[in-house]
């Protein structure tokens, strides 16, 4: 009994030391770990410190770089045609004066390789914010916005008087259908309940309502306030000179039939040509002074029919390849008059033309329009863009429509931004084509 007392009191006093020595490592370990996880919540948060201060350094740069391109752009708008050549510049100067925050920016103005051939100028607006010394910037933000000139063809519809050249008041009523951007440098007139499907901005601040029971439909809104959109009554340059080198160019009373094999017939009796047969010119341009053109028929490729006189549309102009089937459709149609561009009395019941249209000086308009009985539906497919409105039927006390015909006018989206009918003018502004960060 006695030796197994001692035993287990030996056992006894061997676990007390057992058991000491596990709760010492346990308490190592536990240390350990703490400082391990300390060392990690530090280095967490310097990380996390560290990128917040890189992600403020990027937006002040970036900030300064969108600036800067806005600063540009501004330039830009202000000069009296686009800048020439094709080497980079810094119009503004060099690297702005450090702001309150040490930052500063640089604006370069690099116009497109293509400019000194394209009639449509591109440019890249550069801005480049540094935040921080140049000689050791904590951040450099890079952004640039690619503009090209604007346009007239950017419009679905576009007059720079709501009135005829006669004074006379010209309504949307009824049955009227326009989708795309629309601008007047005047007021609209409205009555009934006529349909407008894209944005629609007036410089005069609302529109004129017929009678109570006009009721138009906004479906992107009305704009009014906004700015005036310089109006040319001139050809461009750039036009005539085509079409004496390359083009067609002629004088006097001429008809354009169009085929969808990429020829045209045309007739013109100073230059001897009656019935003749040729390509459309591969630049696009043909021009007519001191004369009235006639056209009809159908397009394949890429033109502008100008005149000095009246373009006087006969039947109906359309696309041999349909860019409302086809979106990739390269046929392109511009009419350019100096006076009207008329729908002659003896078109179709229903017509087509598929086309940016603009009267310089006058009106988009119906030959007797207020006498002519009531017709089908005018379709415009492109744009129409004239100085003075001009009207395409009559409507009696209701807003409904009793002579000419109700306009279906529908924008060809293709003309949004970069692309155009060779040679049609330009308002002066720019578009943005695409932003690029870095």
């Amino acid at each position: 009994m006695v030796a197994m007392r001692k035993l287990l009191r030996r056992c006894h006093a061997g676990r007390g030391r057992d058991e000491g020595g596990f709760v010492l490592i346990t308490t190592f370990m536990i240390i350990a770990v703490f400082v391990t996880l300390t060392i990690s919540l530090m280095s967490y948060a310097m990380v996390d410190l560290q990128t917040g201060q890189r992600e403020q350094a990027w937006l002040q740069g970036f900030y300064l770089a969108e600036g800067a391109v806005d600063q540009g752009l501004a330039w830009l708008r202000s000069q009296p045609a686009p800048p020439g050549g094709t080497s980079a510049s810094t119009p503004l100067g060099g690297y702005t004066a450090p702001d309150a925050n040490g930052g500063s920016s640089l604006f370069t103005l690099r116009p497109d390789n293509q400019n000194m051939n394209a009639f449509l100028k591109r440019y890249t607006l550069s801005g480049q914010g540094v935040v921080g010394p140049l000689a050791g910037p904590t951040a450099v933000v890079n952004t640039s916005l690619i503009v090209q000139t604007a346009s007239f063809a950017r419009y679905a519809y576009f007059t720079n008087n709501e009135r005829s050249p006669s004074g006379q008041s010209v309504w949307f009523v009824t049955g009227d259908h326009i989708t795309g951007p629309m601008h007047t440098n005047d007021q609209f007139h409205i009555a009934g309940s006529p349909i407008y499907d894209g944005p629609v901005t007036s410089v005069a601040s609302t529109w004129i309502r017929y009678n109570a029971q006009t009721n138009p439909l906004f479906n992107q809104g009305f704009t009014g306030g906004v700015p005036t959109v310089q109006y040319p009554n001139s050809f461009p340059p750039a036009l005539t000179t085509a079409a004496s080198n390359g083009g067609v160019s002629l004088t006097g009373d001429t008809t354009v039939a169009l085929a969808s094999n990429g020829t045209m017939t045309v007739t013109n009796l100073a230059k001897g040509w009656v019935n003749q047969v040729m390509p459309v010119p591969t630049n696009g341009a043909f021009y007519v002074s001191n004369g009235n053109l006639a056209v009809s028929g159908t397009l394949k490729g890429q033109l502008t029919l100008a005149s000095t006189g009246d373009i006087q549309v006969t039947n109906s102009v359309k696309y041999s390849d349909d860019p409302r089937i086809n979106p990739n459709s390269t046929d392109i149609l511009g009419l350019l008059a100096g006076g009207n561009v008329t729908i002659m009395q003896s078109a179709p019941t229903d017509v087509e033309v598929d086309a940016s249209i603009m009267a310089l000086n006058t009106s988009f308009i119906v030959q007797n329009y207020s006498a002519i009985s009531l017709r089908g539906n005018l379709t415009v497919y492109g744009g129409i863009i004239q100085a003075n409105r001009g009207p395409v039927g009559t409507f009696g006390s209701t807003g409904v429509r009793n002579h000419g015909y109700a306009k279906d006018y529908h924008w060809d989206p293709r003309f949004a931004a970069t692309v155009s009918p060779p040679y049609f003018p330009t308002t002066g502004d720019y578009v943005i084509v695409a932003w690029q960060n870095q």
